[in-house]
Formats: structure tokens, sequence, C-alpha cells
């Protein structure tokens, strides 16, 4: 489960996934200022050490919608100095390393996990200040696996999700996701 702070963030969370997306060829010709981009939605996976914090933010950029996955550090990754999108001051925890998800191993692992064992998101909480849970938050995104494909290697995050692509049908080990008013279920990483 994660628990979600009402905290300050300096830079917010919109202007590191600008900054990252402006370096995205595949996110070439979309509008990516950071006043452009409206959230859609997040999901969390799991730590189950409460050491870092893995959110996979989608965002729309006009009519192209993008995943962003991000991992919050509160130590430096060694070696992952390539991953490194941002240091972020936050008003509760403190100075956060903001890595791309991909390039941070546990982020891998827990999606990698999500898919192998049919996996769900985790359950967010909002907390108060001092760390009490208020109430769940979870409602926002939901994502699941369909369990593994035999002999699969990698999972691929999809960066630029396609809200039509149909998922039903699939042999592959897949994690798809459903929000508010995304009815049918999105494709959002896939084994291959």
């Amino acid at each position: 489960m994660a628990d979600i702070y009402s905290a300050e963030l300096n830079p917010g969370k919109l202007d590191v996934i600008s900054a990252w997306l402006s370096k995205q060829s595949w996110a070439a010709e979309a509008d990516v200022a950071p006043e452009s981009l409206k959230k859609v939605t997040s999901y969390r996976f799991d730590d189950p050490e409460g050491k870092v914090g893995a959110e996979i933010h989608i965002v729309a950029a006009g009519d192209r919608v993008f995943q962003v996955p991000l991992t919050y550090r509160g130590v430096e990754l060694a070696g992952a100095d390539k991953h490194l999108i941002s240091t972020m001051e936050h008003s509760i925890l403190g100075t956060r390393w903001v890595y791309d998800g991909m390039g941070d191993p546990h982020f891998r692992q827990r999606l990698d996990h999500a898919i192998a064992t049919a996996g769900t998101s985790a359950k967010q909480y909002r907390v108060d200040d001092e760390g009490n849970r208020i109430d769940e938050i979870t409602d926002v995104a939901h994502a699941w696996g369909t369990g593994p494909l035999a002999g699969a290697g990698d999972v691929q995050v999809l960066y630029e999700l396609n809200l039509d692509s149909p998922a039903e049908g699939s042999d592959a080990g897949l994690l798809l996701g459903r929000w508010a008013g995304q009815e049918a279920p999105v494709v959002l990483a896939v084994m291959v």
C-alpha cells in the first residue's frame, strides 16, 4: 500500500514529467510543457520495505496519452546516473531522487511481479502530516497483471497508450489498466 502525503513538491510532478517527456524522441511534436499536460490518473506498486516509491503517471498532451513510470528514493541509486531525471524537495520526506522507472531495478521487479502473479497496483491512502491514514484513494486507477507467458523474457512499458487497443484475446503476459472515464482495459505493459 502507498501513503500519499499532502505535501509541497519542488519541482512539481508535472514539471518533472514534462522535462523527461521533452527528451524522448517518441514524444516529438507533442506539446509536453507542464501547463499543457493534463493528469489522467496514476497508480503505484508496493515496496515491501517501504523505501522506494514506484508511481506511474498517465498524462494527456492534446490527443496523445503518455505513461511515465517514476521511482522516488530517499538516497541516490548507485550506478543509475543515466536514469536520474531530477531531484525533488518533498516538504515532509525531504530530498527525493527521481528516476525513470524502467532504469530502476526496484520498479522493474515490481512490474514483473505484477504481471507474473496477476497482481494489482497498490492501494493508496491519503495521510495527514503526522502519517495517519485519512481515506483510501485507490479508485483513480486499477492495474492488474494477466499472468506470465511461458518462456517470456523482458517486460516493456508502453510509453504512449492507445486507449482503443483491444486487450482481450492476447496470450501475452500483460499489465492492463482501467480508470474513471476509461471503461475498456488499456494495455500498459507487455511481456516480450
